[in-house]
């Protein structure tokens, strides 16, 4: 709620900066100082202060799917046993409502009641790997032999010797909303829907478009209300959602290169209203060689494929395929909207990364 906040706030300013500019003459408003870390700092009419957005040393942007929505597991969501909640039991560990147990020499696994699920008689160690899927190792030493117990049914305890992901225990399921001809999509793996909301589109994804840091066994992309996502499963079957990657942001200021993802469907809209709200004139083919520039590349995902590259001098260049169509368009804005546009970025689109570190 916070950050929708500040992004409006940040959004009404350069509205206000950039669309209510002067025709880029008559109205000059003084010179700005233009804050640039090239060893000193220079003056340009009409140019607001603006730096390099220092979010973009500390960030891989080859991962474009680091805005995580969900997480079905995590190691993280393994906790350890601080105060028993069994009489006579050892607890060590829980996940899920479940809790490896220690008895002498061995391990098993309780209920969220205290009820045996696997006696502790005959494995040394035991580790979750989803909450419902324990690795369950013969001996408590590094590299001992091991195989796996499926625990979703507490009253069929499955151990598996020779565990094999498959890629047919995940399938799309349509259903109608009552009442509605609107029909909505679900992931249902393993006889489970993944989520309880469902998808205007569902459709798998090549695993080998994306970053092998995922480590994934299948993929989808499904899409929501305009917005995109990209649902991993491991090959556990636990499933990470990931907030769809929208633009990729491409800028140079002061010599000094950097670039990021817009991944949030909200500031992808708001990145698009900006821009179209600056003010355009007639191109004067100025020399932007030595400009600071900064690019957004809007053809990452849907129908539009055009790219928006704006210089520090006021030259825009906007270029690709938008409702169908090629073009080609060059124009200049005031210099104000470059500083906007940066401090856009150092603001927003840095939010999304803060978030999610």
């Amino acid at each position: 709620m916070l950050k929708n906040r500040i992004s409006v706030l940040a959004l009404a300013v350069a509205l206000t900066l950039c669309s209510c500019s002067g025709t880029g003459g008559s109205n000059d408003d003084g010179v700005g100082l233009a804050v640039v870390d090239n060893g000193g700092q220079s003056f340009a009419p009409n140019v607001h202060p603006y730096s390099y957005p220092e979010f973009l040393s500390k960030i891989d942007t080859t991962e474009t799917l680091s805005n995580v929505s969900y997480r079905s597991f995590d190691p993280s969501f393994v906790s350890e046993v601080t105060t028993q909640p069994f009489e006579g039991k050892e607890c060590i560990a829980s996940c899920s409502g479940h809790y490896i147990y220690k008895s002498g020499n061995f391990v098993g696994v309780l209920d969220s009641s205290g009820n045996t699920i696997l006696e502790a008689d005959t494995f040394a160690r035991a580790e979750f790997v989803s909450g419902t899927i324990l690795r369950m190792y013969l001996y408590d030493f590094e590299g001992s032999d091991y195989i796996y117990a499926d625990i979703s049914d507490k009253q069929n305890v499955r151990l598996i010797d020779n565990y094999a992901f498959k890629s047919s225990n995940i399938r799309i399921s349509e259903r109608r909303v009552e009442d509605s001809d609107r029909v909505l999509m679900y992931l249902i793996s393993n006889g489970t829907a993944v989520t309880q909301t469902g998808y205007d589109s569902i459709s798998q994804k090549d695993i080998s478009e994306l970053p092998a840091s995922v480590g994934c066994k299948k993929a989808y992309t499904v899409t929501k209300d305009g917005a995109y996502y990209i649902i991993t499963f491991d090959e556990f079957y636990n499933y990470t959602i990931f907030e769809g990657t929208y633009a990729k942001i491409d800028l140079s200021i002061a010599g000094k290169p950097g670039s990021c993802y817009i991944m949030s469907y909200e500031d992808n809209i708001e990145a698009k209203t900006l821009i179209d709200s600056f003010k355009r004139f007639e191109d004067d083919n100025t020399d932007t060689r030595d400009d600071d520039y900064i690019s957004i590349d809007f053809g990452l995902y849907g129908e539009d494929k055009y790219i928006v590259t704006l210089y520090s001098s006021g030259k825009l260049i906007t270029q690709g395929t938008r409702d169908g169509e090629q073009f080609y368009q060059s124009a200049k804005v005031d210099k104000r909207c470059f500083g906007d546009l940066v401090r856009w970025v150092d603001t927003t689109v840095r939010a999304e990364y803060e978030d999610n570190a």
